[in-house]
């Protein structure tokens, strides 16, 4: 073979280099999804800041389904690998601090809110951190979703605002999750005067495929007033969906609802807390059972009164404690606040719901 036909060396070496590091960019950056189909997505997901989407604009599941024909109908959610969640950082049965036994208050109002990339300089801001602290105190027990995991004692800085030195509010926070170049926390913050936490039962659940961009968090929690036995008990799960794998991940729910259930407590009682990224008209037919409601049905979440994002979600047979009131907490109208104020803190407003502070209690 002559000289000419073998090709420069240094030809040679560019090409695959190139062709090496097209292949490392490809696999640090988009995971193949799929066993049935195959689909490349991003790992890095939404890179800029996030949009809101309604799927009111796209057809329901129900209707996704009845088109597809039988085998989308018995397996609805082909993407998602075969290997289920479980729970992971959970140590041996503990207990909740001990009971008052005092008479109880008749309803605990438990909220969540997302605070889009609350950190450092939100928290540096003096209005901010009131206005953030304000709404926290309207309710019992609030998860919180979108916090920068920049300083690990953001929280803690966050609650002592929140006390001013009575100390009645407590924490807990979950460990950094989510993509590495945009990691979060998943936090609870509660009245000690209202409700308890069993620390020992707190946990992140496992997540072995990455099926969610963020780990979901569970706390177990009691009312913290009430003799032994009748203070309600609750598992408040804490998610966060990412808005680019917003079906993918919504279509995940009754998998992990179904692994805390498993997780060894025998607690009947689940609230679903978070950003959602769906509306209650995509999220109930994804969870097919007609007993699981939605506080906050037909209305937005966000301060332009655009979408529906955040929501709580419960089953109304085994969690008879709901009383049946729920809905938006609309702070800007409470404290009268303009939108430029509102969103030096979130774009997204709290939803809450109110449940009996007493176990069993129906209404």
């Amino acid at each position: 073979m002559a000289e000419s036909d073998r090709g420069n060396p240094i030809q040679l070496t560019a090409v695959v280099l190139l062709l090496v590091g097209g292949g490392w960019y490809f696999l640090h950056h988009y995971r193949i999804d799929g066993l049935d189909e195959v689909s490349v997505s991003s790992k890095r997901g939404n890179e800029g800041s996030e949009q809101y989407i309604s799927y009111t604009d796209v057809p329901s599941f129900v209707e996704m389904t009845e088109s597809a024909g039988p085998a989308a109908q018995s397996a609805p959610n082909l993407r998602v690998a075969a290997t289920d969640f479980s729970v992971t950082e959970q140590a041996d049965r503990g207990s909740f601090p001990q009971a008052t036994p005092a008479s109880s208050p008749r309803s605990l109002k438990v909220a969540s809110w997302a605070l889009d990339g609350f950190g450092p300089t939100k928290l540096a801001n003096p209005a901010a951190k009131q206005n953030v602290a304000r709404v926290v105190r309207q309710f019992d027990v609030i998860a919180l979703q979108q916090i920068a995991s920049i300083e690990r004692d953001l929280i803690p800085r966050l609650v002592e605002a929140i006390n001013q030195g009575d100390g009645r509010y407590d924490f807990v926070v979950g460990p950094p999750t989510g993509p590495v170049d945009r990691p979060e926390q998943l936090a609870f913050i509660f009245n000690t005067a209202r409700v308890v936490v069993d620390r020992k039962q707190t946990y992140t659940l496992d997540d072995p495929e990455n099926q969610m961009t963020f780990d979901p968090l569970v706390a177990w929690f009691r009312g913290a007033k009430g003799l032994p036995g009748q203070a309600w008990t609750f598992s408040f799960v804490n998610i966060r969906i990412d808005l680019a794998r917003a079906p993918n991940e919504v279509a995940l729910l009754p998998k992990i609802i179904q692994a805390i259930r498993g997780d060894g407590r025998r607690e009947d009682d689940l609230v679903i807390a978070g950003l959602l990224q769906a509306d209650d008209a995509y999220l109930l037919p994804t969870l097919t059972s007609k007993s699981v409601k939605a506080t906050v049905r037909n209305r937005p979440t966000d301060i332009f009164g655009r979408y529906q994002t955040s929501n709580l979600l419960l089953d109304t047979n085994s969690t008879t404690e709901y009383m049946g009131r729920g809905g938006v907490f609309d702070y800007l109208g409470t404290f009268n606040l303009n939108l430029a104020e509102a969103e030096t803190v979130t774009s997204h407003l709290p939803v809450y719901g109110e449940f009996s502070a007493t176990e069993g209690a129906a209404y």
